[in-house]
């Protein structure tokens, strides 16, 4: 999921966990917590070609074992810090005044550049909302740093160790439920856990643990902050269970429309499309090509209209032992295509993220998540296709799945 959601689910952690005994420190802190799983993108620092971050994210930072290790380290880091009084430190206060201020400013941005790019009523009103937020987080972090000798922590090591437990195990738990998987049995395994149940952005399912989170921090009474916080985790949770409902749903429709049109297939996913969990994608595996559809909830008729894609693998048989395409072969299970550009070079398609627009409109390159394979820079390479084409029109393009998802 998105880190906006990642922070406010280990927010909502700290606060159950921590709020009696922290105030809204345990929403800011829990907040950290869910974030540190995703850290694993640093690595791409570090990587000679873009693709090893395939591997990398989503990696032994969102398995189990890191969970079972990293919570008590953590949490042992904790105590000491509060045991041993740093925060009363002046100077440690200001880094955390710094860091805050940073990382609300990075979330400001983007939702200002999501408002400027869709003008979606959705991310301007969160942006707004994150605005007058704004006031009061620095508000706090002012008062932290004039008065660090007023916080006074007593959290137990056992507290510290559950929470840190929890806000790393809801993050892979939700990571799980998303298309691109989660490698949760690192370092012992690579398979990718995907459930393909909500797409990596879904305001509802954000929505109510950041009004529960919200309200928490400006309510004094320990037992209404609480109350709103269950109410935010709860809310969510029923969401998601609902998405799972959802995808069965699309899932009964599609099968059967496969067996009706006679499309002899091997397997299919589903996944639904752009923050929502009412209009869904599948990709179908036959013995000489992929189909794509879509269909709605809303839909009057439970009918699905397929778009055959051509596979093309032959096209890569002279690069299949490069070690980047196998990881691409590897991230992409077997739902992948191959297209020849106009310069010659080879595009590498993973299917398991759909099509722009649903394959709606006159899209000429209507593929999301594609990796181009070939001479680059006068040697063999492989290389993430970030290029937005000239028809990727992105207010027409959501208008178009918003009108599809009200149903045909």
């Amino acid at each position: 999921m998105d880190s906006i959601t990642q922070a406010a689910l280990g927010a909502a952690m700290g606060e159950a966990v921590l709020g009696r005994k922290m105030g809204n420190r345990a929403l800011l802190i829990g907040a950290v917590a869910g974030t540190i799983p995703d850290l694993d993108v640093l690595s791409r620092l570090f990587l000679d070609n873009q693709v090893y971050g395939l591997l990398y994210h989503r990696g032994i930072t969102h398995s189990i074992l890191f969970t079972l290790l990293a919570a008590p380290f953590f949490g042992w880091l904790a105590y000491r810090y509060y045991e041993n009084e740093l925060y009363a430190r002046t100077w440690m206060q200001g880094i955390w005044a710094a860091w805050w201020g940073l990382f609300y400013l990075v979330i400001m941005a983007a939702f200002v550049g999501l408002s400027y790019w869709t003008t979606h009523w959705v991310p301007i009103l969160m942006t707004g909302g994150l605005a007058i937020g704004a006031y009061y987080v620095v508000k706090t972090l002012v008062a932290n740093y004039k008065n660090p000798d007023l916080l006074e922590i007593k959290a137990s090591f056992k507290s510290w160790t559950l929470m840190f437990f929890l806000a790393f195990l809801t993050h892979w738990l939700i990571d799980a439920c998303t298309a691109y998987g989660t490698q949760i049995f690192e370092p012992f395994s690579r398979y990718r856990v995907a459930f393909n149940n909500i797409f990596i952005i879904d305001p509802l399912y954000t929505g109510p643990l950041l009004i529960g989170i919200g309200a928490a921090f400006f309510i004094r009474n320990r037992k209404k902050r609480a109350t709103w916080n269950n109410i935010g985790i709860g809310l969510s949770t029923l969401y998601m269970a609902f998405t799972f409902y959802a995808k069965s749903v699309a899932d009964g429709v599609i099968q059967s429309n496969l067996d009706a049109q006679g499309i002899s297939y091997t397997e299919f996913i589903s996944y639904p499309t752009i923050a929502n969990c009412v209009l869904w994608q599948t990709t179908v595996i036959t013995e000489d090509a992929y189909y794509y559809g879509l269909y709605s909830l809303l839909d009057t008729e439970p009918k699905v209209e397929f778009i055959k894609l051509p596979k093309n693998h032959e096209l890569l048989d002279q690069h299949k032992n490069h070690e980047l395409v196998k990881i691409l072969l590897w991230f992409a299970q077997d739902y992948y295509n191959i297209t020849k550009r106009e310069d010659g070079v080879l595009q590498f398609n993973n299917l398991r993220f759909g099509l722009m627009g649903g394959g709606m409109g006159d899209i000429k390159d209507p593929y999301v998540f594609k990796f181009r394979i070939g001479q680059h820079n006068g040697e063999f390479d492989v290389w993430q296709d970030r290029e937005l084409d000239e028809d990727w029109k992105i207010g027409d393009i959501l208008g178009q799945m918003w009108t599809r998802l009200k149903g045909i």
